[in-house]
């Protein structure tokens, strides 16, 4: 976010190109990353496979189809909503 905001103050200064924002108004790059981090893309649920073993599951690893799936979905959304909404802005 540092370096996003970095970004942002080159912005301002007119030594790079693109939108100017306001001080205080995340850009759509920090947008972006923020969404992306929320959506939590796990390549292996490392804690459910450690609960499912801990309570006895049969095959704990069951889990990790599934929750790549689920995480890939979530990813994909967010992408999606972000190329959305920065493209309703340039409008």
């Amino acid at each position: 976010m540092e370096e996003l905001e970095q970004l942002e103050e080159n912005r301002r200064s007119r030594t790079l190109p693109g939108p100017i924002r306001k001080q205080g108004i995340a850009s759509n790059e920090m947008c972006t990353f923020l969404i992306l981090n929320i959506s939590s893309l796990q390549l292996i649920p490392v804690n459910i496979i450690a609960y499912r073993s801990q309570y006895g599951s049969v095959n704990p690893t069951a889990i990790v189809g599934p929750a790549i799936a689920a995480t890939a979905v979530s990813t994909l959304a967010a992408v999606v909503y972000c190329k959305l909404m920065d493209r309703k802005r340039r409008i």
